[in-house]
């Protein structure tokens, strides 16, 4: 299967430029491998901001309601120039963008783990909190995939975050509607495993019973599409899916294959074993049997499988 390769905002620490405020490269297994399959653009704020390699550090400090960027070495406070920084580095990517891998427990950086402290001094952090220009990304940016390079680490956070950037940036390249309608049916069953009632709704704007322009039905069903993959699938929802798979071959199997499956499945449930013992039985059907329209469900991969790490605890 073909993969469209996603535009990923990523920052320069992260396997790189050893441009950390220590002068190191922060090195990660899975960063290293998306290189392949994805175009990254590494940036460092705080160098585009003038602060060297190696610096001093900066924090997050709380002053009346803002927030400065605070280097208590210098006492300089580069809340300002972060900030200029970031509202133009947001203005020149616009909507290219799939998705961001950001730095853990940076000031500039962080998503949900900066450290943040109540006033100038030696004191001790009362909180962590978004970085200065993650903040600008999450507000210019909301509901797309973000991570920090440290949750990659959990199998179920990166493979979903995978799924997300790989679906983004296919249906970026949508023209038409009936382009459209094809991107719908391929990842139907992808969506069911999220969200049904999304899957409904995208299936009507899809269908532009309202007779819109293109451009307004793709806005429309990308603000749902987002929606769709902010929180990833669940147990219960992924054997719904795959439940619905195994109806179009009930009436093809013996009643030994119906009972392996089912038992299979409560396995599933029990976490004992991983989604795709389940996705390769109803693989090995759907090639057995031929279904075209199946074959073409992305449920069954939706990222490059060279980007699945070999581990036999794994599943979802």
């Amino acid at each position: 299967m073909n993969f469209t390769k996603p535009n990923i905002v990523i920052s320069k620490c992260l396997e790189f430029e050893a441009c950390r405020y220590d002068g190191q490269i922060i090195n990660n297994k899975f960063i290293k491998k998306l290189k392949k399959f994805v175009n990254f653009t590494p940036v460092c704020p705080e160098v585009e901001i003038g602060l060297g390699i190696p610096r001093d550090t900066i924090r997050i400090v709380e002053s009346e309601k803002r927030k400065l960027l605070y280097q208590p070495e210098t006492g300089k406070d580069f809340s300002k120039k972060m900030n200029n920084f970031s509202k133009k580095f947001i203005k020149n990517i616009n909507q290219q963008v799939d998705g961001f891998i950001l730095k853990a427990d940076s000031p500039s950086c962080a998503v949900t783990t900066a450290k943040v402290y109540p006033r100038i001094g030696n004191v001790a952090s009362i909180r962590r909190d978004s970085g200065l220009f993650t903040k600008h990304v999450l507000d210019n940016f909301p509901n797309y995939p973000i991570e920090e390079d440290k949750r990659l680490n959990n199998v179920f956070l990166r493979e979903h975050f995978y799924t997300t950037i790989f679906t983004i940036s296919e249906f970026k390249k949508i023209k038409s509607m009936n382009h459209l309608y094809n991107f719908h049916a391929k990842h139907k069953y992808l969506f069911m495993s999220h969200n049904q009632r999304l899957l409904r709704t995208m299936g009507n704007i899809a269908a532009n019973k309202e007779n819109l322009k293109i451009n307004q039905v793709l806005k429309l069903y990308y603000d749902n599409l987002l929606l769709m993959f902010s929180k990833k699938s669940r147990i219960p929802k992924n054997i719904n899916t795959q439940m619905h798979v195994m109806g179009y071959f009930k009436k093809m199997l013996t009643s030994k294959e119906k009972s392996h499956f089912l038992n299979l499945l409560d396995t599933y449930k029990n976490k004992k074993i991983p989604i795709s013992a389940v996705n390769n039985i109803l693989i090995s059907w759907i090639n057995r049997f031929g279904n075209e329209y199946l074959e073409k469900q992305s449920f069954f991969s939706p990222f490059p499988l060279e980007l699945i790490e070999e581990d036999k605890s794994r599943f979802l």
